[in-house]
Parts: structure tokens; C-alpha cells; sequence
């Protein structure tokens, strides 16, 4: 075959821009320390590092997720102690009220720091986070927690009942709030006298609720039965049995009575007032209040019980108080079971959080098998490639004076 002096040139410099060409490639995977720089060096390669790198992005986020709900955690934990010290202070101020030594005017000056702990409290359960979300209103983030409803003269829970969730692991999700509803609404029911419309009497006051839940969760509820002719009453129980009271005790059957009389029995003081004949059921309900309406109640129960005019006002200061402990008690151990829940939560990010850096980290190591430079391996390729140019160029110095003329010259 004859070889033209034209392909001979032709060979020569494509096989001295190939051996360039890997040379520079070669230095450009040394400079850089990679070892695809685009994805036809490794095709499969470049599949699998486009995944891994899809992984490290979602995990990072997860990480950043982390960071969010142990913000919000913090803040809604921070924010239930600040509620559980008020709480406190708004027992320490109950009792004292209920002391013997306190008068109807030092009782008006606790209430006045009721006042001011019921407002500290509004803001507490109001609180919103870095996003400008109300931390304890469930779904409803942009709706405020509480608000005061001045014709019921009652704070109302605006939130629902949903806590919000957020991903922090391939497969973890965890409740980044907490709904006011289940911290402040839902907690333990407290006994209460059912209202009536009849006008028989003039105030019904507890004045044991311990004696009072015993005797509804067994005999009641109890029946007083008038009879306005004879002017008597007598009190059953549900099953038509008689109740005593009294020390000692004394059958409530065909008792003499008149206006303003008081009946007493079973933790319950009950003033007649205007009966007619027939039966009065004394239904009992379980109702739940918020920490707001309690302290509300409490403050305003304080600024208008009169313990000397008023013959029944000892019993009413006594119920209002040994009410609103019974209702702390229930506020603080809710109080305490959320506080727990948070920190098994934080217990559960940290966790979370190392098990995304180790996933992280054995990502990072299969990316670099895949995507790093072995420089041993390619210090030698490039020392050959080197080698190889240079004979390229020598041979090519060499080929080009092959000319007859020159032999003859």
C-alpha cells in the first residue's frame, strides 16, 4: 500500500493531538482531583453520583428540619415553664386568700396580681415563633391562640387540635408544636353542680368536692323533695334511699324548713329560697376550663366575695379556692406530661441528627470512590502520557527529513 506524504502529516498530528489531548485531560483531572470531569468519562458512574448527590441534598435538609423543630421545641418548653411558674404563684396566692389572716381587702389586692398573672398567661399562650405563627394553635399557625369574649366574659380557644409535623429522616417524622387544645383544653374535667332553671334556691355551693364526687359516682344523684304545704323536705339518693348528714348523722327526711334555711349534706350547701312542691334533682357535670378562665374566675371571684355581710360568703370563698387548686393541679400535670413529651421529642432529634451525619458521611465516602482521583494511578498515567507526547513529536521530527531528495542530496 502506498503512503502519501500527505497522510503521513495527517497521522502524525492527529496522533500528537490525541496523546495532547489525554495529556491535558490527565492534568486537568490532577488540578481539579476528580476523576469524571463529565459524565461520557463514566457514564454509570455519573448515574450513581447524580443519585448519591440527590441523598446529601435531602439529608442536609433533614438536618435543616432539625434545627426548625428544635427551635419551635425549645421556645414551646421554655414557654410551659414560664407558664408552670405563674401557675405556681397563682396557687401560692389561692391559699393564701383562703387564710383566715386575709380580709376582704388584702383578698382585693391578691386579686389585682391575679390580674396581672391572667395577663402575663394571655401572652404566654399566645406566643408565636420565628415564622409569626401562634406556637399552640395547631393547623390554625396565623389565627392567635386565646382570645377574650367580652358577652361571655370567658377566654375561647381559636386553634384546632392538629400538631404540625416535619420530616427529619428518610422515614421519621416528628410534631414540631403542640396543640393549645391538648395542653390547655383537654385537661382533667373537674366536678361542678349542673345549673337548673327553677328558682327553689338562692345559692348551691360545694363545699367538699372530694365527699361530693364520692357520693355521684355511688348513690347519685341526690333528690330533695318539697313539701311546701307541710313545709318540709327530704333528700334520696337515686335509689330512693334517705340521706344523712350532720355529726352526728340525722335522716334528711320530712325536715322542717323555712326561707333562707341551709341544707347541707354530701359536700353541698344548698340556701332555700322559693320551692315548690315536687322533687329537685341535684345533677352533677364534669367540666374542663383553660388556665386563663381559671385565674379570670378566681380573680373575679376574690374582688367580690364578702366574708362579713354576706352569711354564705365563707363557703363561696372556700369553693372558688379549693376550685381553682383542683383545677391548677389538673393545668400542671398536663403541663408536666407536654414538658416530657418534649424532651423525649429533643431526645429523638439528637438522635435523628447523628444517624443523618453517618448517613452523610457514608454517602460522602461513596461519592469519592466514585468521583475522586486516584493520584498514584494518575501520576503515572501522566508521566506516560508525557513520555508518549514527546516520542510523538521526536518521531514526527524524524519522519518529516524521510525525503529522497535527501538521500541523494
Amino acid at each position: 500500500m502506498r503512503i502519501s506524504t500527505a497522510q503521513i502529516f495527517s497521522r502524525s498530528a492527529e496522533s500528537i493531538s490525541s496523546a495532547n489531548s489525554s495529556l491535558v485531560k490527565t492534568q486537568q483531572q490532577l488540578s481539579t482531583g476528580k476523576r469524571i470531569l463529565q459524565p461520557s468519562d463514566d457514564p454509570v458512574a455519573t448515574a450513581q453520583l447524580i443519585k448519591l448527590d440527590q441523598e446529601v441534598a435531602k439529608t442536609e435538609k433533614y438536618q435543616d428540619n432539625i434545627v426548625v423543630v428544635r427551635r419551635r421545641l425549645s421556645l414551646e418548653e421554655t414557654t410551659l415553664d414560664a407558664v408552670n411558674t405563674a401557675t405556681l404563684r397563682i396557687k401560692e396566692l389561692a391559699i393564701q386568700a383562703n387564710s383566715g389572716a386575709v380580709n376582704d381587702n388584702d383578698r382585693t389586692l391578691i386579686a389585682s396580681e391575679l390580674k396581672e398573672l391572667e395577663s402575663q398567661l394571655f401572652g404566654l399562650l399566645n406566643t408565636q415563633d420565628a415564622q409569626g405563627e401562634y406556637l399552640f394553635s395547631g393547623y390554625q399557625g396565623f389565627d392567635s391562640t386565646y382570645s377574650y369574649d367580652g358577652a361571655t366574659d370567658r377566654y375561647v380557644y381559636n386553634g384546632d387540635e392538629g400538631r404540625r409535623s416535619i420530616q427529619i429522616g428518610s422515614n421519621a417524622n416528628i410534631a414540631s408544636t403542640d396543640s393549645g387544645f391538648n395542653i390547655f383544653e383537654n385537661v382533667e374535667s373537674q366536678l361542678t353542680l349542673a345549673p337548673t332553671a327553677g328558682s327553689e334556691f338562692s345559692e348551691r355551693i360545694i363545699t367538699d368536692f372530694g365527699i361530693l364526687e364520692t357520693f355521684a359516682n355511688s348513690r347519685g344523684p341526690a333528690t330533695i323533695t318539697f313539701d311546701t304545704a307541710a313545709g318540709t323536705y327530704s333528700v334520696a339518693d337515686s335509689n330512693g334511699d334517705p340521706v344523712y348528714s350532720g355529726n352526728p348523722a340525722t335522716e334528711l327526711t320530712n325536715i322542717s324548713y323555712q326561707q333562707g334555711d341551709t341544707i347541707e349534706f354530701v359536700g353541698v350547701s344548698l340556701v332555700i329560697d322559693n320551692p315548690s312542691d315536687g322533687a329537685v334533682v341535684l345533677d352533677t357535670e364534669n367540666k374542663r376550663t383553660n388556665v386563663l378562665n381559671m385565674v379570670h374566675q378566681l380573680s373575679a371571684a376574690l374582688s367580690s366575695i364578702n366574708t362579713v355581710g354576706d352569711p354564705q360568703g365563707s363557703d363561696k370563698l372556700n369553693e372558688a379556692v379549693n376550685r381553682a387548686l383542683l383545677q391548677i393541679d389538673s393545668i400542671d400535670n398536663k403541663n408536666i406530661e407536654v414538658r416530657g413529651s418534649i424532651g423525649a421529642r429533643m431526645n429523638t432529634l439528637d438522635a435523628q441528627e447523628a444517624v443523618n451525619e453517618e448517613y452523610t458521611l457514608y454517602t460522602n465516602e461513596a461519592q469519592s470512590l466514585l468521583r475522586d482521583l486516584d493520584y498514584n494511578e494518575a501520576i503515572s498515567q501522566f508521566t506516560l502520557q508525557q513520555t508518549t507526547l514527546n516520542a510523538a513529536y521526536a518521531s514526527f521530527a524524524k519522519i518529516q527529513d524521510l525525503s529522497l531528495f535527501n538521500y541523494i542530496r
